[in-house]
């Protein structure tokens, strides 16, 4: 969820705390770590502001961790170009691959066989698309919960405000966030899901290594942040 304009002041200063964290990185960077155990450290702690302080929502209201139990199916509508397609069937690819206990996810032909609904729509159409749409964003997502496992999500994004660099940005932003890590930071610029608008048409190392996280079987949904914190921390 991104758009050309500052977040509101507590989301800036939540993530100004996590950079505070890590004093190396107090200003925003691309992810360079020195050595494998820095690596592993730094992602450690974004994982945990993505995962569990969710870019919109009240944030006094603590957050569990979300994610999919079993294969995710994806279908498209709206009005595609053949780059977002082909960017979108590749990343696909790619989480397959790439995120070694995710559940798998694949592209369906029709709306009915589909636990996620991709639509490329004109802006003004968003809101009757997702009910938790925030006005002025280009992509949004949201997703439905059973427990604190997620069965079904939306993500819509603008066909019309945006440029193909744009949407295929949006697109792997939007997806992550549906796939469980709905908070974004402001620690790397290479990250998809950095809180300042790029077009960054790839995942950087950090976000899979996140993604891994998540999916890790030493974690489950329904935990509190302190109770993920103490799992990572005796990895």
């Amino acid at each position: 969820m991104k758009k050309r304009s500052f977040r509101l002041f507590l989301r800036a200063m939540l993530c100004l705390s996590l950079a505070l964290l890590l004093p190396a990185l107090s200003a925003a960077s691309d992810f360079r770590p020195a050595n494998e155990a820095q690596a592993a450290r730094q992602a450690k702690s974004l994982f945990l502001q993505c995962a569990f302080h969710p870019e919109y929502g009240d944030p006094d209201t603590p957050h569990l961790l979300n994610r999919w139990e079993e294969e995710v199916t994806l279908w498209v509508g709206g009005s595609p170009t053949r780059e977002d397609l082909r960017a979108l069937d590749a990343f696909l690819l790619e989480l397959n691959e790439k995120v070694t206990d995710f559940p798998g996810i694949r592209r369906v032909r029709r709306d009915t066989d589909a636990a996620v609904r991709v639509w490329y729509i004109p802006q003004y159409m968003m809101k009757y698309y997702l009910t938790e749409y925030v006005e002025d964003n280009w992509g949004f997502f949201q997703y439905s919960l059973t427990g604190n496992r997620i069965t079904s999500a939306r993500i819509a994004i603008a066909s019309d405000a945006t440029e193909q660099e744009d949407r295929i940005h949006l697109l792997l932003e939007e997806l992550v966030g549906a796939l469980g890590l709905p908070g974004d930071h402001l620690v790397y610029r290479d990250s998809i899901l950095y809180d300042r608008w790029t077009q960054t048409q790839e995942l950087s190392e950090v976000d899979w290594r996140m993604l891994n996280l998540l999916y890790s079987p030493a974690l489950r949904p329904g935990l509190t942040e302190q109770q993920a914190r103490e799992i990572l921390d005796s990895l």
